[in-house]
């Protein structure tokens, strides 16, 4: 009897995301929603993960394995996770003075979603992690920490992101 993809793709998921501790994960969706929301396309029996928006089709990731597929949506669910936490705990500094263009610090900083959702997916497996750090590296090459970002850090900051 031949196996469905996309319920194999979410069992692996929901095996996965069960290390992490943290509850439900992503349900995986199989069909276009048009809000900007992922979902998976079975195409020469690899996955494709498309983003649709407003009737159009704006990302495709074609061609994936079940083990990339998965990571990916494994990376959705710990991002979720992290801003939840990010925004629930974020904090105003008093006193600070105010990021360009903003008449207030109101405590945010990448990091703060960032650095947790490195250790979530260090959880699922060391490669996770190692593959999300190296993702945020590249990210913070391309778009650095602001000033108010590093001084609103609350997780340590290696070196190379200062």
């Amino acid at each position: 009897m031949k196996t469905d993809p996309v319920k194999e793709l979410q069992a692996l998921v929901e095996t996965l995301w069960a290390r992490t501790g943290l509850g439900d994960c992503v349900q995986i969706g199989t069909m276009r929603r048009d809000d900007g929301s992922e979902h998976v396309e079975i195409v020469d029996n690899r996955y494709d993960i498309v983003v649709t928006e407003k009737g159009s089709e704006v990302e495709r990731t074609a061609g994936l394995s079940i083990s990339d597929a998965a990571r990916r949506f494994l990376h959705e669910s710990a991002v979720a996770q992290a801003c939840a936490a990010e925004l629930r705990d974020r904090r105003a500094p008093n006193d600070a003075p105010s990021p360009p263009g903003v008449a207030k610090d109101n405590g945010y900083s990448r990091w703060n979603w960032m650095a947790p959702t490195i250790e979530i997916m260090s959880r699922i497996s060391p490669e996770f992690g190692d593959w999300t750090l190296q993702e945020y590296r590249t990210v913070l090459g391309q778009y650095p920490l602001t000033d108010h970002e590093i001084r609103n850090a609350r997780y340590p900051l290696s070196p190379e992101f200062v």
